[in-house]
């Protein structure tokens, strides 16, 4: 049985308390998407600034070695 398959059955349940829940789970797992998807994004800009970084130490050891020269 998948999650959706889960779900349904819990959405189609005759109890309110389980109907619920499944909202809860719902809820839960539409945060959790949201969070890894910040968390993507933020890893991404993590990386470029990383490569940004990198590139201007490198081109300031190279000017100041030939400042040096």
């Amino acid at each position: 049985m998948t999650k959706e398959q889960a779900m349904t059955v819990l959405r189609t349940h005759t109890d309110t308390e389980v109907r619920a829940a499944a909202d809860v789970l719902d809820k839960a797992d539409s945060n959790r998407k949201a969070l890894l998807k910040q968390i993507r994004a933020a890893l991404g800009q993590l990386r470029l600034d990383l490569k940004y970084m990198a590139f201007d130490l490198e081109a300031t050891r190279r000017e100041r070695d030939e400042l040096k020269a």
